[in-house]
């Protein structure tokens, strides 16, 4: 099964997104593989809008490899023409292959001098095979230079990872007290493993969560009230679901429903 995400705030059918799902020799530091291929008319653009996750992404396009810290807003990229890009999701264990300090990175990018990577993911993306065999092979070449780095995460980086996948995937957990209750462990201690291996804190990582909740049910049920997916998503009020929305978007709810609905 493809791996799903909700990262992707304007979907666009004209460059549509793969996304796969690492080898077991890599899964401890890759969540999944992301491949964006498109070929565009003349005059024609797309702009992709994504609430990205607080990781690191390694991604790999034309003439370019790249790390790409945290983010803490969502950020947007205009398409045009002809190009691809084959992007690795970092798990947080695997932060410390470029960064000790992932709160200081964030937002940030830097160019990473891998040549014979590079080369491999292009020599991929360029053969004349079908798109599916063309991606597996480009996401292999990044895998093996992942693992063959980090073949194995350490207790706190398994336990980083424990963290983000429980803030992603449990539904019930909203606020930073349950996401300690359901490690297991203190607010104190979460705080420092984000700082350690995320750099957004707990909070906002909660808050981003939710924010994505939103998203997704505003694309799903562009007509659905807005009170009742601020109660769903545990705000007190529509008001701090509008006011957080608009702080890690930079659009209101409203705004976003007559984006998504063009």
């Amino acid at each position: 099964m493809e791996p799903k995400s909700r990262g992707q705030l304007t979907p666009d059918p004209r460059a549509p997104i793969a996304r796969i799902a690492p080898p077991t020799t890599a899964a401890h530091a890759i969540k999944h593989f992301w491949v964006v291929e498109w070929s565009l008319p003349e005059g024609e653009q797309t702009r992709q809008l994504a609430l990205g996750y607080p990781v690191i992404n390694l991604v790999v396009e034309p003439g370019r490899l790249a790390v790409y810290g945290p983010s803490t807003t969502a950020g947007s990229r205009l398409l045009e023409g002809t190009g691809w890009a084959v992007g690795a999701l970092l798990r947080p264990a695997a932060t410390p292959l470029f960064t000790d300090c992932p709160g200081e990175f964030a937002d940030g990018e830097r160019d990473l001098d891998e040549p014979g990577l590079a080369s491999a993911v292009a020599r991929a993306m360029s053969r004349p095979a079908s798109a599916e065999a063309r991606f597996a092979e480009a996401a292999a070449a990044v895998a093996g230079w992942i693992a063959e780095r980090l073949p194995q995460a350490d207790a706190r980086g398994l336990e980083a990872n424990r963290m983000a996948d429980l803030a992603d995937a449990e539904p019930g957990l909203l606020r930073v007290p349950d996401l300690a209750a359901a490690m297991g462990t203190s607010e104190r201690t979460i705080e420092r493993l984000a700082a350690d291996f995320l750099g957004p804190t707990p909070a906002a990582l909660m808050r981003r969560r939710r924010i994505q909740l939103a998203a997704e049910r505003l694309r799903s049920d562009p007509d659905g009230p807005l009170a009742e997916l601020a109660h769903t998503l545990g705000y007190s009020d529509q008001a701090h679901l509008s006011r957080d929305f608009r702080a890690v978007l930079g659009m209101t709810p409203g705004e976003y429903r007559l984006l998504v609905e063009g």
